[in-house]
């Protein structure tokens, strides 16, 4: 619960669609690892500046669920 309070998943919501919708680039790039296997978090971890990491990594919970919803579910 002390993680969640913590959660900004507006912010994180931001950063994800700014990949995932505005950044032609990224968002291939991310389309390409998605399909080939990899963690959405991950992945998506590693395309994110230091804040907006940050921002995503307190909301992991909301930001699966969300990536689920856009049609990226987790590795399992």
């Amino acid at each position: 619960v002390a993680a969640n309070a913590a959660c900004d998943f507006a912010a994180a919501k931001k950063e994800i669609d700014q990949i995932l919708d505005a950044d032609k680039e990224k968002a291939a790039a991310f389309r390409k690892q998605m399909s080939a296997g990899y963690d959405s978090l991950d992945v998506l971890g590693k395309m994110l500046g230091p804040s907006a990491r940050e921002a995503v990594e307190s909301c992991r919970f909301e930001t699966a669920e969300y990536l689920t919803k856009r049609g990226f579910p987790p590795a399992h």
